[in-house]
């Protein structure tokens, strides 16, 4: 009878908490499917629910779980997570240090760029036309840059217009027909074009560099 007490104590599962917290950076339901892959991949995280609408997710955790894993998850997959007595940064830009490890390469925008000779060979290059004065460029750079922290399937050339003043703004509304920013061309591993994204909605990025890792 002892024994098959021990062995009921050996099978039964570790006990398990709830962890509630919100996600910032859900623009829309079409978000929830990267969030919630995100938080499964996580080792001891299970039972995994999202409500996107209130921007709230509800996991499962074993007792002692070091929560800073959900929080590397969903950084790196570009959003941001706020715990129960946190408040929201935003999602805040990666160290100098960290940034200089990953595949960027910035142009002024002072010529044409030829992509053919700027896209990485094996991989998803993303060409980011952008502007220093323009706020959503800056807030896409930074979630392009923890997705890439957590991805090394990625490279970010970063191609400056100026005040669409400059050679590479007449390239980007003259031969790519960009008529807002931020604005990005996803090239597969090939160095072929698969598509582009204007406005920055993080869904629609996630999506097209989805469709350039499937070519």
């Amino acid at each position: 009878m002892r024994r098959l007490f021990l062995i009921f104590l050996l099978a039964a599962p570790l006990s398990a908490s709830e962890l509630s917290f919100n996600v910032v950076g859900i623009d829309c339901s079409l978000c929830a499917k990267p969030v919630v892959n995100a938080l499964s991949s996580v080792n001891g995280v299970q039972n995994v629910r999202l409500d996107w609408k209130k921007a709230v997710a509800r996991v499962e955790v074993p007792e002692g779980f070091d929560r800073s894993q959900i929080r590397t998850a969903l950084n790196n997959a570009g959003f941001e997570v706020v715990f129960p007595g946190e408040t929201a940064k935003g999602i805040e830009p990666l160290p100098a240090e960290v940034v200089k490890k990953l595949d960027i390469i910035a142009y002024p925008g002072t010529s044409k760029v030829d992509i053919s000779q700027i896209v990485a060979a094996g991989i998803v290059t993303i060409v980011d036309f952008y502007a220093d004065w323009c706020g959503p460029c800056h807030v896409l750079e930074t979630r392009i840059e923890h997705l890439m922290q957590g991805k090394s399937n990625l490279a970010l050339r970063r191609v400056n217009i100026g005040k669409w003043d400059n050679e590479a703004a007449k390239q980007a509304t003259r031969e790519f027909r960009a008529e807002a920013l931020p604005y990005i061309r996803l090239y597969d591993g090939k160095g072929k074009f698969v598509t582009a994204v204007t406005g920055g909605m993080w869904d629609e990025v996630l999506a097209a560099i989805a469709s350039a890792e499937a070519r």
